[in-house]
């Protein structure tokens, strides 16, 4: 049978556990499956499986009975369905952290849940770019008093330990830590959600340091622009250029003092008039 603790679609682990019991239950229908979950319309099941119909608690409660799930598979696929059916990213980042925090799901898909672990903590990438300083300690008490605004001790060594764990640092010959050239991938929906909690988390950082850090330590500027459809396309490819650019500038810094976050924001500020009337 599908191992729901595999999924992280509520949709699709329905839809193949539908069909493995279609396989092995003659007769078995989609109207049957409605039947014995107490759904009133025959079709409700295969409208949630489309995509067409989300399901409520009670609707959660139904399938889990029907399918004979255990307590621990439950609870999963409830958190699951919430994730799935979540209005915005907090909500979902909620319900995902509880999904990663089953063993079994972060036994099966350890990178996805490395991955969110990484990009949801805002200072884990710039420890691993502290790796980097000449004078670089592993210590978690000095990298914590380096990090800004300040973090824990415990913070610094569980980051170290992930990044380890990850295989973006690693030990040279003569154990020291050296950063590693190695990126992290996984599916569209996690990489989706960690790099908004990555942004959210820098915007505020960079919100901060305007009060936080000295003018001459900082360069926060901004421009507001009338654009037509095809510059605004234009002016996106050339900051994707730029960026691209001056990250391959800076990767061959070798003598490096201090770790910096630069952020790229670009939004409207107004909306179409058929935008408003809709």
């Amino acid at each position: 049978m599908a191992d729901i603790f595999q999924y992280l679609d509520f949709r699709k682990f329905l839809s193949d556990r539908f069909e493995e019991l279609k396989r092995t239950h003659r007769g078995f229908s989609h109207r049957a499956f409605a039947k014995i979950a107490g759904f009133a319309s025959s079709n409700y099941v295969m409208l949630v499986m489309q995509g067409k119909r989300n399901l409520s608690g009670d609707g959660i409660l139904k399938i889990a009975k029907a399918l004979k799930l255990k307590k621990a598979e439950a609870e999963f696929f409830e958190n699951l369905v919430r994730f799935n059916q979540a209005a915005g990213d907090v909500e979902r980042s909620f319900y995902y952290s509880r999904i990663a925090a089953n063993r079994k799901y972060a036994a099966a898909r350890p990178i996805e849940k490395g991955q969110f672990e990484y990009y949801s903590k805002w200072y884990v990438p710039a420890i691993r770019e502290m790796v980097l300083l000449r004078d670089f300690k592993e210590d978690p008490a000095w990298i914590a008093a380096r990090v800004t605004p300040r973090i824990t001790a415990r913070d610094a060594e569980a980051a170290l330990r992930l990044l380890l764990d990850l295989g973006l640092i690693a030990r040279d010959e003569s154990g020291r830590l050296t950063q590693q050239d190695r990126h992290i991938a996984s599916g569209d929906e996690v990489s989706s959600l960690a790099m908004t909690n990555f942004q959210r988390d820098m915007i505020e950082r960079a919100v901060s340091s305007i009060d936080a850090t000295p003018v001459d330590e900082r360069e926060i500027g901004s421009v507001t622009f009338a654009v037509s459809k095809g510059k605004l396309a234009e002016a996106k490819r050339m900051i994707r250029e730029f960026r691209s650019r001056l990250a391959g500038f800076l990767a061959e810094e070798e003598t490096a003092d201090e770790v910096y976050q630069f952020n790229f924001q670009l939004f409207n500020l107004s909306r179409k008039v058929s935008e408003e009337k809709k």
